[in-house]
């Protein structure tokens, strides 16, 4: 009853809005982090073109019945591959032509939600990325001559569309479905096990599972194939499980909600802290009436769950609508075909009360002991921050001076100068971490997995990375057109050439010594590895142009241009399949003899260890990833004529936009196998991406500096009520209206002081620690070190702490001193 009257009778609008910002924070974060683990599971699952648990592939028919009937199956379905459709018009978009069950299409985002699938031996479904590909309107019943390609013959054929779907474009093939009869009379169902007809595709199913739970899916599926003897390919739908984190990711996770946590302690504690010192009196005669400590106790934490009912579902409400809004920001970074998904998850509000509460109940148990401790004498004398009543030390006598005056108020409450000056601290850490992580990014890396030039072209199947890929994909016609681009500055091309190649007796001793360097699991990869290499390998062997050839990088040795672009040397790089890449089975001086595929061979000096570009390498790599570099002349004498994997060209600033405006349209009709990179569309990409920090981290420190202004100025405001009788004495014996301003500005400029000197430190501290950890797994990170931020808010900060003392005075000056005097402590 008393703590009720206490909540209905005290002004707890702070103390609301602090509970309600810390919910609100909490919220957001979790509906941030909630979303994207929604949006990246169905993305995952887009890619992986199913939402089923697991997948067998190419099954027949009888072991399809043996594993569906397993009763450890909740629900099973299946499709048969025909063949892969042919022309221009899926040269960018692989598709294959199937036989589906609706249950699998369904599964399989590929369900007609136009029409239905195919019943009539003539009818498919398609999607409308196919449609669009093929040029031809959204419309069913209309004629589609498709020709497709099975393991024995090419078939064209026309056919009715009866049902279309919308498509998922982030999937590595599309689909398109016939009928059941259709199949059966080009592709009749294969009853024989894969293994018995290997390279034989037709007629062969596709199949999806159901568990009956999620626990462990990649366990249940190896469970299931042992039990019913299928040994074929097995898919696992991951993301239908937990997914797992990554260390980086889960210490961000957890630093952040650590931050919250903090934040809100500290505003909270410290507005029960003030409240406390407020009603102290009031506590201290209900201790005379014989209210017990523990009663007092529980009034502070009533009052706080009181207020955190109010304040929390305030938080909730708010804390969803920041995260939804922000989470389309961050999606976008990961891609323009990944969806969002905004979760409204339970689980995040339970969480984000939880915690909430947890915070509330850990700042009020502080100043609740206050509370319960003092007695009834020392309540009547007390003084904020002396809570020893009357047991006060001798001093020595100094002149008074605002200054000093306001150092011992400071001193007088060391613990909530504290607390008031790691709030707004917090703030500053985070805004300066922020900069510090969106400064380090190194748009130079980030481009190099992209592109090297302006412009990089290659074969769709290159750039889209969606096997099988045409590494000879670039015609004679188009390296001719770059050659007559106005604004052309530099261009070359990139010939790629795999051939299985006699590897050395001391390659082979070099390459048995990393299996000392290895894991058991890596061992065991190796150990298979080398019963399929024995003496051979197969490897990439590179043509370089003048101007690629620039971008080699040395790792061990000497680059020896004259005698490589003689033809004498050859360059090597590191086997990138085992370890870390960083290990090489040749070193320079030793001899490599080179096949290249015609039954021409040629012996060259290993004249260095060397490494290129990633925006160049090739999209696959064979057995140990041994690659051979030469000059594109060099390798076209040798191995014949060749078209190149990448043609590489920079154009002048003037006219970069008009360049890639032709590139475009080149691509979309004159050749429409080939597609592109262009420097300037991923430093679109970039900006987006610190865009998305600088929101994030933004709005967090906004946030977090709102939180740390209102604890400065509950703090000020309260520190000021409480003393208006002790500043109202020391203006009758003579102090003016100005020193005492000057007294309350000294002690708010003491803790901007403070705030930014802890700022310093523990921004340094974050900088060269949490930043540097956060980055390390970003590939176009560098470290570097920051304080702007910091330097930059020292303005700001002081005049806030300048102000809000002024503001505060002139509230309490609205009385005489006289008045002020007359208040009974």
């Amino acid at each position: 009853m008393l703590a009720k009257k206490s909540v209905r009778s005290s002004k707890n609008y702070i103390a609301i809005l602090a509970i309600a910002l810390a919910g609100m924070m909490f919220t957001s974060v979790f509906t941030i982090a909630g979303s994207l683990l929604e949006s990246m599971k169905d993305n995952e699952m887009r890619i992986k073109g199913s939402y089923a648990h697991s997948g067998f592939h190419q099954m027949s028919m009888t072991e399809y019945l043996r594993v569906s009937t397993d009763p450890e199956i909740k629900d099973s379905s299946y499709s048969i591959l025909i063949g892969d459709a042919q022309g221009d018009a899926f040269r960018k978009l692989p598709t294959e032509v199937r036989y589906s069950e609706d249950k699998y299409a369904e599964w399989s985002y590929s369900l007609p939600n136009k029409g239905t699938m195919p019943q009539q031996k003539k009818e498919i479904g398609v999607s409308a990325l196919v449609l669009d590909a093929l040029g031809l309107p959204h419309t069913l019943g209309q004629s589609i001559t498709l020709t497709f390609k099975t393991d024995k013959q090419v078939i064209t054929d026309t056919f009715t569309v009866s049902g279309i779907w919308d498509g998922n474009p982030v999937a590595w093939r599309q689909s398109i479905w016939v009928s059941r009869e259709y199949a059966d009379a080009v592709a009749p169902v294969a009853n024989e096990p894969w293994n018995n007809r290997p390279n034989v595709y037709s007629g062969y199913m596709n199949s999806q599972f159901w568990f009956p739970h999620t626990w462990n899916i990649e366990t249940q599926a190896e469970e299931l194939a042992s039990r019913t003897g299928f040994d074929g390919q097995i898919t696992v739908n991951s993301s239908s499980e937990f997914i797992d984190s990554e260390p980086q990711d889960l210490f961000l996770g957890i630093l952040v909600i650590v931050v919250i946590f903090v934040a809100g302690y500290l505003v909270i504690y410290n507005v029960f802290y003030i409240s406390i010192a407020q009603d102290i009196r009031s506590y201290g005669l209900l201790k005379t009436l014989g209210t017990t400590s523990k009663q007092i106790k529980r009034m502070v934490r009533f009052k706080a769950v009181y207020l955190a009912c109010i304040g929390i579902p305030i938080g909730l409400m708010s804390g969803w609508v920041i995260g939804r809004l922000l989470v389309p920001s961050i999606i976008y970074n990961f891609g323009e075909e990944m969806r969002v998904v905004p979760s409204l998850h339970p689980l995040i509000f339970a969480l984000s009360v939880i915690f909430s509460l947890l915070t509330v109940y850990m700042s009020c148990s502080g100043p609740a002991k206050v509370a319960s401790r003092v007695s009834p004498m020392e309540a009547l004398r007390y003084i904020e921050g002396d809570q020893q009543g009357s047991r006060r030390k001798k001093k020595k006598a100094n002149p008074i001076s605002p200054v000093r005056l306001a150092l011992a108020n400071l001193k007088r409450t060391p613990r909530k100068v504290l607390m008031v000056t790691l709030s707004f601290t917090l703030s500053l850490v985070i805004f300066n971490s922020t900069y510090g992580l969106v400064h380090s990014f190194d748009f130079d890396k980030f481009i190099a997995y992209q592109s090297v030039a302006d412009f990089t072209v290659a074969d769709a199947s290159i750039i889209n990375n969606s096997s099988p890929f045409n590494t000879s994909g670039v015609s004679e016609e188009f390296t001719r057109q770059v050659q007559t681009l106005d604004g052309l500055e530099n261009s070359g091309n990139v010939y790629v050439e795999t051939v299985t190649q006699n590897l050395t007796d001391q390659a082979l001793v070099a390459l048995q010594k990393l299996t000392g360097l290895m894991s058991e699991s890596e061992r065991e990869e190796f150990q298979s590895s080398q019963e399929m290499v024995k003496h051979r390998s197969t490897v990439n062997t590179f043509g370089f142009s003048e101007w690629p050839a620039q971008l080699i990088q040395v790792k061990e040795g000497h680059l020896n241009s004259q005698r490589w672009e003689n033809g004498e040397g050859i360059y090597v790089t590191n086997v990138s399949t085992f370890k870390d890449g960083t290990h090489s089975i040749y070193h320079p001086g030793d001899k490599v003899m080179v096949s290249f595929g015609n039954g021409k061979e040629k012996e060259y000096d290993v004249l260095a260890i060397v490494d290129f570009p990633k925006a160049i390498h090739s999209a696959s790599y064979y057995d140990i990833g041994l690659e051979f570099l030469l000059p594109s002349d060099e390798l076209i004498a040798n191995a014949g004529a060749m078209q190149p994997m990448y043609t590489i060209f920079d154009v002048d600033d003037n006219h970069i936009t008009q360049t890639e405006k032709w590139l475009e349209q080149y691509c979309s009709t004159t050749d429409t196998g080939l597609d592109y990179f262009s420097k300037k569309a991923s430093a679109e990409t970039f900006n987006n991406l610190i865009f998305m920090f600088e929101v994030v981290g933004g709005v967090l420190c906004i946030l977090l500096g709102i939180i740390g202004v209102l604890n400065f100025i509950n703090s000020m405001l309260t520190s000021i009520l409480t003393r208006k009788r002790e500043i109202a004495m020391l203006q009758s014996i003579g102090m003016t209206v100005r020193q005492v301003k000057k007294m309350l500005n000294y002690e708010g400029i003491g803790y901007a002081c403070l705030g930014l000197l802890l700022s310093v430190v523990l921004g340094s501290l974050a900088s060269m620690t949490v930043v540097p950890a956060l980055g390390a797994e970003l590939s176009y990170f560098t470290w570097r070190f920051t304080l702007t931020p910091i330097a930059v808010s020292v303005i700001p900060i002081v005049l806030i702490a300048v102000i809000i003392p002024a503001l505060c005075y002139r509230n309490i000056a609205k009385k005489t001193i006289i008045e002020r005097l007359r208040i009974n402590e």
